[in-house]
């Protein structure tokens, strides 16, 4: 089984967020580049550009894309990310929750904007992380997510932003967002440049943004979700939905075919 250092699992538990480098092969970062293209080229059910304002550029996502995609299939079959998500949540079992497609093509300025993930997502609990996984050079320029260190630990959950301007998650079950773009001295903010093979793991509570992406190469990353022992299904009054109903009560435990178990075994259910 992986065993983090220490010192990584004291980072991940004080900071919410780590930066882990040369995690993922060459081979399979092509892997989920390809799987990626295809993705931007036919888009699942739920694919959108995000800038849809007529603002430059294309700031692309999607999600489930293992439910349709063979690339990204194997490598959520190949890659470490389950068995490093259950060493660093302490979990014995890992459900996959979602992937999730982020692509800023060049001189897109569109912004992520500050967020955590956890109230868009379809759990709640302490076991909920999240592999951020870049297939190009990511620099503070082309769009290098910035996080809040130490955001997650007094467990709040704060109202969901839209990426999409026609978009909004407005409800009063969470708490308003603080105005952290106008208070950047008040926090303490880090951003890591990465390099194809690098991941950045967060607690899903943590709070990050993003900027747009000012330079001429391409910024493709997708986020794969990770629930453990802990997390329960929940349905939010405003919210996303998975790709289809996962047959799960409110208060479940995660595992099922749309959140399939992939540790300490793999059930993706679909083959190559």
């Amino acid at each position: 089984m992986y065993q983090p250092s220490p010192q990584d699992l004291a980072a991940y538990d004080r900071d919410g967020v780590i930066c882990l480098r040369s995690v993922i092969s060459s081979e399979l970062i092509e892997v989920l580049a390809r799987g990626i293209d295809a993705c931007l080229d036919r888009p699942g059910p739920k694919g959108r550009n995000f800038n849809n304002d007529g603002t430059p550029g294309r700031f692309a996502g999607d999600v489930f894309m293992w439910t349709f995609n063979a690339d990204i299939r194997r490598f959520l079959r190949e890659c470490p990310l389950g068995e490093m998500a259950a060493a660093f949540m302490r979990a014995r079992r890992v459900a996959l929750m979602m992937d999730q497609m982020f692509v800023k093509e060049p001189h897109t300025p569109a912004r992520s904007p500050w967020h955590q993930d956890q109230t868009y997502m379809y759990a709640d609990g302490e076991q909920l992380c999240s592999f951020w996984v870049a297939v190009d050079p990511v620099t503070r320029a082309s769009g290098a997510v910035e996080w809040v260190k130490g955001s997650h630990a007094d467990g709040t959950l704060y109202k969901a932003t839209g990426f999409d301007p026609k978009i909004t998650y407005e409800t009063e079950d969470y708490v308003s967002l603080p105005d952290i773009e106008g208070h950047r001295a008040d926090y303490d903010i880090v951003a890591f440049e990465t390099e194809p093979g690098d991941i950045v793991l967060n607690h899903l509570r943590t709070l990050h943004a993003a900027p747009g992406n000012a330079t001429d190469s391409r910024r493709r990353a997708v986020a794969f979700r990770y629930a453990g022992d802990d997390a329960r299904y929940v349905v939010r009054k405003k919210g996303s939905r998975p790709i289809e109903d996962p047959g799960l009560k409110p208060g479940d435990p995660m595992p099922c075919r749309i959140f399939p178990l992939v540790y300490p075994s793999s059930e993706l259910g679909i083959s190559a």
